[in-house]
Order: C-alpha cells, then sequence, then structure tokens
C-alpha cells in the first residue's frame, strides 16, 4: 500500500464520487466512493506514515465509501488486508460488516477490516481519523476480530479512551516523530490497538473458555521470554506446559495463527524494535536475525520484507535517517 505521495489533486473528469474513489483508492486501497449530494467543498484527506502503519485523516461532505467482492479483488497485493481503527469526529458514521449494522456516534471508536465486504456511511459528513494496521502484524485471532467489526468500542473502558487520545494525537504529529523512535512507536501502537480488540471481543464470551483463553495467554508469556532461543518451537513450548504437540495445536485452533507463526510473528516484531533503536546502526541485519533465534538470514530478510513492506536493511536505514517529510495532502476541486 502506497500512500499519496505529490498528487496533482482528484481527477479533472467524473462525479465527486468517482473523483473521491480515485483519491481513496490512490490513498489507502480500492474503493467505491458516493457522494449523498453534490458539493462544492472538495475535502481533505492527510496520510501520514507510522512505521508500518498508515494514518488517515479524512474531511469531507456526507459520503458512502463501499469496499465490495470487486474492490477487494483489485486490490491484489494487499492479499492479506489492514485492519483499520477510526475515531469519529463530529459526524459520526454507520459502519456495516460481518452481517451487522453499528451506528457510531461522534467522538466514538470502531473497526472495520479490509478484506472482508464492508459499507462506511458519513450521512452528515466525512470527519474521521483513522490507522491502518497490516492484518499479518496485528496479533489477534480471526474470531475476535469478527466479533468487533462494525461495532462500538465500549466508551468508558479506560483501553478505548488511550487509543483514542493516541490516534488523536498521532494524527496530528506523526510526521514530526524523530525517525529512530517511528518504528517503535508503531509497535506499540498495534499492541495497543490489539489489546483494545481483545478486550471488546472477550464481552459476552462464554465463562468456559476461559481455561483455554487462559493457557494461551501463559504461552504467549512463554514465547515472549524465550524468543532468542533457536529452538524456540511446537515441541519444546508443549514440553514446557506439559502437553502433547498435538493439544498444543489443537489449543490454538480458531486462534488465526499457528504456534510457528505466532513465534515468527513475535521475533519479527522484537527484530524490528532493534532495528529501529538508537544503536541499529551498529548492528548488522545478520546480528539482529541471529539475536532473535533467526538462524537464516535470507530466510529472515524475505519474512521481514513480507510482513512489513520493505528489507530489514531499509527499515533500518529509514529509521536512521533525518527526520520524515511533513504529511501528504490530498485536495482536489470538486465542481458541482
Amino acid at each position: 500500500m502506497t500512500p499519496v505521495t505529490n498528487p496533482a489533486g482528484f481527477p479533472k473528469d467524473g462525479t465527486t464520487g468517482h473523483r473521491w474513489s480515485r483519491a481513496v483508492s490512490i490513498a489507502a486501497m480500492p474503493v467505491t466512493v458516493a457522494s449523498h449530494e453534490p458539493a462544492s467543498d472538495p475535502g481533505r484527506m492527510t496520510t501520514r506514515r507510522l512505521g508500518h502503519l498508515l494514518l488517515i485523516t479524512t474531511h469531507a461532505g456526507p459520503r458512502r465509501s463501499t469496499r465490495g467482492p470487486r474492490e477487494i479483488a483489485r486490490g491484489t497485493r494487499q492479499a492479506e488486508g489492514f485492519v483499520v481503527v477510526a475515531v469519529m469526529g463530529a459526524t459520526g458514521a454507520v459502519v456495516q460488516q460481518d452481517g451487522r449494522t453499528a451506528e457510531v456516534p461522534a467522538g466514538a471508536v470502531s473497526f472495520w477490516y479490509t478484506q472482508t465486504p464492508h459499507v462506511v456511511d458519513h450521512p452528515d459528513g466525512v470527519d474521521v481519523r483513522a490507522c491502518l494496521l497490516p492484518r499479518r502484524a496485528f496479533g489477534v485471532r480471526d474470531e475476535q476480530l469478527q466479533r468487533v467489526t462494525a461495532a462500538v468500542a465500549d466508551a468508558a473502558g479506560p483501553v478505548t479512551a488511550l487509543v483514542k487520545q493516541s490516534l488523536l494525537a498521532l494524527a496530528e504529529t506523526a510526521g514530526g516523530c524523530p525517525a529512530l523512535v517511528t518504528g517503535r512507536l508503531a509497535c506499540n501502537v498495534a499492541d495497543l490497538v490489539a489489546t483494545l480488540v481483545t478486550e471488546q471481543a472477550a464481552r459476552g464470551t462464554p465463562a468456559a473458555d476461559d481455561s483455554r483463553h487462559t493457557r494461551i495467554r501463559e504461552i504467549h508469556a512463554h514465547v515472549d521470554r524465550h524468543l532468542k532461543d533457536p529452538q524456540l518451537g511446537p515441541q519444546t513450548i508443549a514440553a514446557a506446559h506439559h502437553i502433547s504437540v498435538r493439544s498444543l495445536h489443537k489449543l490454538f485452533e480458531g486462534e488465526g495463527t499457528t504456534v510457528s507463526r505466532l513465534v515468527q510473528r513475535r521475533r519479527l516484531r522484537a527484530s524490528a524494535e532493534d532495528l529501529s533503536g538508537k544503536d541499529s546502526g551498529d548492528s548488522t541485519v545478520s546480528g539482529v536475525a541471529q539475536r532473535w533465534g533467526f538462524t537464516d538470514p535470507a530466510h529472515f530478510s524475505r519474512l521481514f520484507r513480507a510482513s512489513y513492506g520493505i528489507s530489514p536493511s531499509q527499515w533500518r536505514d529509514t529509521r536512521a535517517a533525518a527526520e520524515p517529510p511533513g504529511p501528504r495532502d490530498t485536495r482536489g476541486r470538486v465542481s458541482r
């Protein structure tokens, strides 16, 4: 996914909806946008990169954004998709996905997933700040994500408040974050949003699942403690928890990942944080890979690129560069 770098404005032909469809497709991913009424205000979209995350702020007249099977098929390079967490501004929205419809009031937080058909309707105008998180690097189970799409996060919850405050602040300041901290900050934001998804998904779940979830949390903690051990894998994890490998795999059914993928994802995240650190220039990519349990540097590089979109050395060099450029603006004039 490539943000708009230096657009010359919206396309000169077509309706307001067509122009916004093109603009949003360039800035993020293919969508179809329809305007509820002719508007003289062309609207404004600002995109900001924060590590492997994309922050988008949009202000416009009444719009309805649809991403169905056709639009999803067009985004072949985004096969794994993105989790979107959005803070609605003064106008609110209506989100439809997974057979649910949620009226999201002004100031509320909501989620949707880009690889499942959905509609986001702004009948009173668009005023939204959204963060797009790559699904591959987002550590929640599929069934947890499905529980929170097209739903409103608990406004009274402390985690909701933290996510909201973070996104509102980053929407204004992400472009000014020092390059040396953006990678670590992106990982922290992704963890915070994943915590909110996990919390919201747990509301109303049967108590019978508590022991299973407790065991899974214990395994996650074990993985984090032993990431640097190159022998860490299903066999050693199962032995440490006095269960068979088969039972371990069965425990992770429905988690949206396998045990091996969990280990791999955590190692990649730790490696990304190391490569983003102030001393990253003194570390070789192969040295960081070996530190976090990867025995084959070439395999590590392929996995890293698949998860973060760039090579480990590019990630390190980008984070070690000077201050990033300011926010990217997408503007355009729309005639009646």
